[in-house]
């Protein structure tokens, strides 16, 4: 920690270059992060006319994880009652309201909180009106326990200028359709994704996947509109609108949002060495999303090309053999050659913790031993769509173009 008057100098400066620059509010939080220490600082609005998600940022959090937080565990956190509703111009600490006993058995904490790190959280709100809430978290790690006083009584010195800054500045965490919280954090990624209309139009194509425009025939955008081969455009056209149509009925649609994905598997077919590659998309509903994607439903496709992608992607194992983001970090790191013992030092995560998740990975990936699962990984695009397209293996639906 640093709690020095310098420090405190330092932060209430970066504050107010917030009037001016929407994006400096990330030093704002890594130099509060400096400051305080834990796991990690999160700013996060909600719109108040539409109830989305309007602003995310955050020190030491990682795209992956709002993502997924977005897709499946907000709808099972506790704490979000407490967030929005529960205690006024104060701070609220969650081991007050959540005890031990409740967290050991709390789907939430235990398959997606304290996995990635983070036990307990200090909040307060910043401004609270009919255009938005803001809210300020600090994350902290099981082993650290709850925010130490001297760390509380520092943020409260700030939070004044911080409630002074987000108010004077409230039109930067209002819901605006040129500064969505979803397609920011696609725009992080490193693995190319797409977010398209159900009828195939690209609303966003972040910096990967323009990349990969340039490394493959398989995949073109002309005309603000994706391009797949013929053998594979209709099939794909017409999962995206049956997709669409689960949604709007009511049908399925909790599968159609973010829990389930579909894969597509392409290949130009030409030579010794064709050229393939490799997609799972599934659909983004706003009711689902917080409206962090807009507030219309959306197709997430990404993918995975042998020739461009040179790291294991955490979304790909996610998709292919339903992985936690914490597991994939997991996986990751041991295909690096990392021993357990170190993978827990370097996520800052007890060694209890990565062995457990460990022997999740095992079970989801068919897997008993370490070598096996490294050569597994080393060999994941053909695994990956080979699982894809066996019904009985995992929630893939296959889509691939007949043999010609």
């Amino acid at each position: 920690m640093n709690l020095s008057q310098a420090q405190f100098d330092r932060a209430v400066n970066l504050i107010y270059d917030t009037l001016d620059n929407r994006a400096a509010w990330r030093k704002v939080l890594e130099c509060i992060h400096e400051a305080v220490g834990g796991r990690a600082i999160h700013l996060l609005a909600y719109d108040g006319e539409h109830g989305a998600l309007s602003y995310s940022e955050g020190a030491d959090m990682a795209p992956q994880i709002d993502l997924e937080y977005i897709q499946k565990f907000q709808f099972i956190d506790p704490r979000v009652g407490l967030l929005r509703t529960q205690w006024d111009d104060n701070w609220l600490h969650c081991h007050e309201h959540f005890a031990e006993d409740f967290v050991a058995n709390d789907p939430f904490y235990q398959e997606f909180l304290i996995p990635h790190g983070a036990r307990y959280l200090t909040a307060c709100k910043l401004v609270e009106n009919k255009e938005a809430i803001v809210l300020l978290a600090c994350l902290r790690r099981p082993e650290e326990g709850p925010m130490p006083p001297e760390a509380l009584a520092f943020l409260d010195r700030l939070r004044p200028h911080l409630q002074r800054a987000t108010r004077m500045g409230l039109t930067q965490f209002v819901y605006s359709a040129q500064a969505l919280v979803g397609h920011a954090l696609v725009d992080k990624l490193r693995q190319p994704v797409m977010l398209l209309t159900t009828s195939g139009e690209v609303v966003l194509a972040n910096e990967a996947a323009r990349c990969l425009l340039g490394s493959t025939g398989l995949v073109q955008v002309v005309d603000n509109r994706l391009v797949l081969p013929p053998a594979y455009r209709s099939a794909f056209l017409d999962q995206c609108a049956e997709l669409e149509h689960q949604v709007r009925s009511g049908v399925g649609a909790g599968e159609a949002n973010g829990k389930a994905f579909r894969s597509l598997h392409m290949s130009s077919g030409v030579g010794e060495a064709p050229d393939v590659l490799y997609g799972f998309f599934t659909m983004l509903v706003p009711e689902q999303t917080m409206g962090s994607f807009g507030l219309r439903p959306l197709v997430m496709l990404f993918f995975y090309h042998p020739t461009s992608v040179q790291e294991i992607d955490s979304d790909l194992l996610s998709a292919a053999f339903g992985l936690s983001h914490a597991e994939c970090r997991v996986a990751s790191l041991l295909a690096d050659g990392m021993p357990l013992k170190s993978i827990a030092d370097t996520l800052g995560v007890q060694y209890d913790t990565v062995r457990k998740q460990l022997m999740s990975i095992y079970q989801k990936t068919a897997t008993n031993r370490q070598p096996e699962l490294v050569r597994l990984l080393m060999n994941l695009p053909a695994s990956a769509v080979q699982r894809a397209l066996k019904a009985d293996a995992n929630p893939f639906q296959g889509l691939s173009a007949p043999a010609s």
